[in-house]
């Protein structure tokens, strides 16, 4: 019984492998609006306003071409090649993928109502934790990589990484509360900015939360 749960049963079959591949496009679109949010939080931090929501425009077009990826997975998925706890687990990485993209999105749209001036402290600290992010979302690419590659070793690697990246990131949430106390802000405007900082520890949460799925994964593999 053991031997036909291992996931090793289906993942050189070629419908399976395909499946394993769109989760892999999934997580590069997903990594493409987490990487145009990133450039957004610069832009904006650099008072680049016309540049900054170009960026923003970028991310709600990566996030429907995943959304159309999630679905293509979730019908190939719902034909049941696979076994049921495995089916199971890809679909919770399909839709945890899902919500990295729909977190990046978040923070974009955050931004477009917000064009006053923050500290530079706050500039800075608010796209560090960005690119903490995007790193965090490489290290998810990577050990989905891993993944169909069979390299687990790499894989536990990666989502260690990714762990390292998320305790990084809830440091620096801290950081910017501190900052945002200190900001000479409109009541309104404060509000919008914390919400722009905890979408963004959000989204790092979803990051981690996805490579917990791909290390249950790897390790059903060994």
């Amino acid at each position: 019984m053991e031997k036909t749960r291992n996931i090793l049963f289906w993942l050189g079959q070629k419908e399976e492998r395909e499946i394993l591949n769109d989760e892999l496009k999934h997580v590069e679109i997903s990594l493409k609006c987490v990487e145009e949010m990133k450039n957004a939080v610069e832009c904006f931090v650099k008072g680049k306003i016309e540049e900054k929501n170009t960026h923003i425009a970028n991310v709600k077009n990566f996030e429907h071409l995943g959304d159309d990826i999630r679905k293509k997975i979730t019908l190939e998925l719902s034909k049941g090649l696979l076994f049921p706890p495995d089916r199971e687990d890809l679909l919770i990485l399909n839709e945890g993928l899902n919500d990295i993209a729909d977190g990046a999105k978040g923070i974009a749209r955050l931004l477009e109502f917000f064009e006053e001036k923050i500290t530079e402290d706050m500039g800075n600290s608010l796209l560090s934790f960005s690119i903490i992010t995007l790193k965090a979302g490489e290290k998810l690419k990577d050990a989905i990589d891993s993944l169909i590659k069979n390299d687990i070793q790499k894989l536990l690697e990666d989502c260690a990484n990714i762990e390292t990246l998320e305790e990084e990131g809830d440091d620096r949430r801290r950081e910017l509360i501190r900052e945002l106390i200190k900001e000479n802000l409109s009541a309104p405007k404060a509000i919008l900015l914390y919400e722009i900082i905890d979408t963004m520890e959000n989204l790092t949460d979803s990051i981690k939360k996805a490579g917990d799925l791909v290390r249950i994964l790897g390790i059903k593999s060994k």
